[in-house]
């Protein structure tokens, strides 16, 4: 840390005071206008400016400053020190219980709530425990604590100082004596003026999460007679709010790390090594990590961040940058990765006795045998082998097949035969062997259960497929000094392919919990969505071919009010055109909109275009972001995508307000922008509808969705975690190369007979029967086509969809190309039992519509999920017309022929985690898309 970052210390300070509660707020304050400031105060103060101040804090207040000289920022003032000494105090904990008294005296509302919460917070105290080693370089080295029956949970990089992979599993590292294994033992007392100890050894290194995943560790606490009292501690169910008041219990060391040593010996009252509570709040939370403001040190590695209020453990902390950032492991992030250890757990451990016993090789293969607890069998076959397998299992591409298998003990037990085609019990059992024999692997991401694929094509073949970071060739892997994989695992047949982003986000655990959803949104009976005629001109289109070449003379009209409902708003070229129309003094705006960052270069964020129309409308601009979240609303999106213009007309899309769904181009009139427009640019449908019936419908929707976003109270707006995926945008092999084509609007004025849909009023209700009228065909094209993670409300819509397909009708399925995520997508599709054969996938898809029998369509924003379906806001049109039937039929059709089957492209490079927080660009080659959509969720 640099001097400079006494600018980032004030920010991060002004975040903590905002983020903390009313109480606490209000005893920071007051010390601040207190004309007699503790001697702490002082001191402290004056450590922190010789550690932040630069040059500034070295100077005489009066001594002049020579021009151009640069003494950095100026001095760190008394609202830092105050905030982090009053407002994130450190307490001592006496006995297994919180010692109120023994932080600040200062720090009273925070002695408050810990009073009123003692219980919540005192039961978790015996299950949490300092790692001591022995025969090491250290005496201790952090924290763990009790997260199930006889399993801790610490850090990787602390499990990493005592743990090293061993086989094919882990092993305690040998000790400072070069003879001995370093011992490893968890003291659930060490306190403060206490001699007495509660210590319990760890007999086994369970699982250490490779460099690529989580930093977590599982170790196996050893049995005793009497763990009266140690319970596992719970995790957290749901995704935590912003400024959630927590706790980190730990053991904070004298950490050289830290970059002055006096100013900690302030902060932590000189006592260190010892359990300690460190109170503060969560200052943000995703998916994938927590931020907090608890003091805490190097010796605080692997404390349970525990939310006061409950006493649950919403995340593992892991690192921290003095009065800068804590970070931690969500609860759901553990939460699977304790299924991983747990799994393991049932496996007994390698140990070192290694015997080798050969076999009859008179078939041109062998076999070595690993005499451990558990019988482990590795057989090389060259003839016999691959004669078995005619039926259909493929060879491997260069060496011989090798075998893995786990058994039970007994007298040389062979390994199973190899299986041609599993049952899905097989393949699931396989796994777990999987997992086991190759959990020291850090070139293996995930090990899942799947399909075969051949030639980028699925097959009917299950198998055990492991997802690595990158493919590479036998010479490639022995050059890094790699085995290659094994071809069977208890004689189901293995697939190797390149992580998903679901296998770098988390672990794809076959019995995993099912997410949970939810929704406070109260259906509105006063404006109810029936089935109506609507007259009137219409403009039915589709992009890239017409999106903004549509929507800007849309937007151009607008004399009165321009009403907006948005998922993302980013284009400038929208942004333009929407300020245009409501330039004049009369004209006003009203806007829910979900608030987020850039996706696209060239993009404004949602707060950038949200600034631009309040500085042009100031209160003529209606706004609220939009209810999303556990306290929200709505579940996880404000997914809708609607625009009514003068309480008479009204724009419904599939597509969002950003330059890949509105694109600045004209390809239906501008031969430049048709040589690309279709391969760079998202296909959507859209609809323009003059009615002023059905327009004031959704406009009064949208504003009851703004005024209850105003009387929600604001939950913590999180940056979505983005992930890059890879994508050839320069040329799609996959997709026909010839000239694309684009289709003019379907323009008219008469009666058209349409159903509205919102969601989460009626989607599932109204698309069900709509489903279910098929007579001959279904014509399915959607983003998201999620039979993975399945809702019991979506999972009618599934079923009603497949029972047509089984039923001999013609039902094509499209959904959006996502490079890596495409396997899972179709194998999960396979399993759910649809036909893979009527299955395509397309780049750029971005709409959300159905057509059946020609006769009618359904199109809008609703994503097939079950959030899209069921818990977020959306919005779309079913029409019941044949005209416009056929006109989105005739598209769906030349898409289909367009892409070709559903081959995925096993040389892509694996997706990348994008920056938390950050607006980097992708890579070359890469897009940057929401997480939660590339997860299909």
């Amino acid at each position: 840390m640099t001097v400079e970052d006494s600018q980032r210390v004030r920010q991060v300070a002004e975040q903590v005071a905002a983020a903390s509660p009313p109480d606490v707020q209000a005893d920071i304050n007051a010390l601040l206008r207190s004309a007699q400031k503790p001697g702490w105060l002082d001191e402290a103060g004056r450590a922190m400016n010789i550690r932040y101040g630069g040059v500034r804090a070295l100077m005489n207040r009066d001594q002049p400053v020579d021009e151009g000289v640069d003494i950095g920022p100026p001095p760190v003032g008394d609202l830092e020190t105050i905030v982090f000494a009053v407002g994130t105090p450190v307490f001592l904990v006496r006995n297994n219980a919180v010692d109120i008294d023994s932080a600040r005296e200062e720090a009273k509302a925070w002695r408050r709530i810990l009073t009123d919460n003692a219980a919540n917070v005192n039961r978790a105290m015996v299950s949490i425990g300092r790692v001591d080693v022995t025969n090491a370089d250290r005496d201790y080295a952090g924290t763990a604590w009790v997260i199930d029956d006889g399993l801790v949970v610490t850090n990787r990089h602390v499990a990493n100082l005592f743990a090293e992979a061993s086989g094919t599993g882990f092993k305690f590292k040998i000790g400072f004596d070069a003879r001995h294994d370093i011992g490893v033992n968890i003291d659930f007392l060490e306190e403060y003026g206490n001699a007495a100890s509660d210590e319990v050894k760890i007999e086994r290194v369970v699982w250490v999460a490779p460099e690529s995943g989580p930093d977590v560790a599982f170790l196996k606490l050893e049995q005793k007679s009497s763990p009266v009292g140690r319970l596992k501690l719970d995790l957290a169910s749901d995704l935590p709010v912003r400024n959630l008041p927590v706790a980190a219990i730990g053991y904070p060391a004298s950490d050289s790390r830290f970059s002055d040593q006096r100013l900690a010996e302030k902060i932590f009252g000189g006592v260190f090594t010892k359990k300690r509570l460190a109170v503060g709040n969560l200052l943000a939370a995703d998916e994938n990590r927590i931020t907090h403001s608890c003091s805490t040190l190097g010796g605080n590695s692997g404390s349970p961040l525990l939310d006061i209020g409950t006493g649950r453990v919403t995340g593992l902390h892991y690192s921290g940058t003095e009065f800068i950032e804590n970070d931690a492991v969500p609860a759901a992030l553990l939460r699977r990765c304790l299924q991983r250890a747990q799994g393991l757990l049932q496996q007994p451990p390698p140990n070192e006795e290694i015997t080798v016993n050969e076999g009859d090789r008179s078939g041109g293969g062998g076999k070595v045998t690993f005499t451990v607890p558990l019988k482990i069998t590795v057989e090389l076959d060259t003839a016999a082998l691959q004669s078995s397998l005619a039926s259909g299992a493929a060879t491997a591409p260069s060496g011989p097949a090798i075998v893995m298998s786990a058994t039970g003990s007994g007298p040389n037990p062979l390994p199973p035969s190899p299986i041609p085609m599993p049952t899905k019990e097989q393949v699931l059992a396989a796994v777990r062997t999987a997992r086991s024999l190759l959990a020291n692997r850090d070139d293996v991401v995930a090990i899942k259960s799947g399909y075969r694929f051949e030639n980028g094509e699925i097959t009917d073949q299950r198998a055990v497929v492991i997802a690595v970071n990158r493919k590479l060739e036998l010479g490639a892997l022995e050059s890094r000094g790699r085995t290659k994989l094994p071809d069977y695992f208890d004689g189901v047949r293995t697939d190797i392919t390149v992580a998903s982003a679901q296998d770098l986000f988390g672990l794809d655990m076959d019995e995993a919990a099912q997410p949970s959803w939810h929704t406070s949104y109260k259906k509105r009976d006063d404006l109810p969505l029936t089935r109506r005629p609507v007259n009137g001109k219409f403009v039915i289109h589709t992009g890239p071919d017409a999106s903004w070449p549509q929507l800007g003379p849309f937007l151009s009209k607008t004399r009165k009010s321009l009403v907006v409902a948005m998922y993302d708003f980013g284009a400038t070229n929208v942004a333009n055109g929407v300020l245009d129309a409501v330039k004049g003094q009369a004209e006003t705006i009203s806007m829910v909109l979900q608030m987020g960052g850039k996706v696209h270069d060239g993009d404004l964020t949602d707060a950038e275009a949200v600034a631009e129309i309040r500085e042009a409308k100031g209160n003529k601009f209606d706004f609220a972001p939009a209810s999303v979240g556990k306290n929200g609303i709505f579940d996880s999106a404000y997914h809708i995508k609607v625009a009514v213009r003068d309480h008479n007309a009204m724009w419904l899309s599939s597509g969002n307000w950003q330059s890949s769904n509105q694109p600045n181009v004209a390809p239906l009139t501008n031969k430049d922008d048709a040589a690309s427009a279709l391969r760079l640019y998202n296909r959507e449908w859209h609809a323009i509808l003059e009615d002023a019936g059905l327009s004031k419908l959704y406009e009064d929707h949208i504003l009851r969705d703004l005024e209850e976003a105003k009387a929600v109270t604001e939950a913590g707006i999180v940056s979505e975690q983005l992930v890059f995926l890879p994508a050839n945008l320069a040329i799609d092999t996959l997709e026909a190369p010839e000239k694309p084509r684009y289709f003019q609007p379907l323009t008219g004025e008469r009666t058209i007979d349409v159903q509205p849909i919102l969601t989460p009023d009626n989607y599932i209700d109204t698309v069900l029967p709509f489903i279910q009228s098929a007579k001959s065909r279904i014509y399915f094209q959607n983003q998201s086509f999620n039979t993975k993670t399945v809702g019991d409300g979506y999972r009618r819509l599934l079923d009603a969809l497949l029972e047509k397909q089984k039923g001999g009708l013609d039902v094509r399925i499209i959904f959006r190309s996502f490079g890596s995520e495409d396997r899972d997508v179709i194998s999960n599709a396979k399993e759910y039992g649809f036909d893979t054969n009527k299955i395509r996938k397309q780049k750029n898809c971005h709409t959300k519509g159905i057509i059946i029998d020609s006769e009618a369509v359904l199109m809008g924003s609703h994503n097939w999920t079950t959030a899209g379906t069921g818990f977020n806001r959306d919005a779309s049109l079913i029409f019941y017309d044949v005209e416009i039937a056929k006109f989105y039929e005739e598209i769906f059709l030349y898409d289909w022929n367009r892409i070709g089957p559903a081959k995925i492209d096993e040389n892509l490079p694996p997706p990348m985690l994008a920056p938390a927080g950050g607006e980097t660009a992708p890579p070359s080659g890469y897009i940057a898309v929401p997480l939660s959509i590339a997860l299909g969720r």
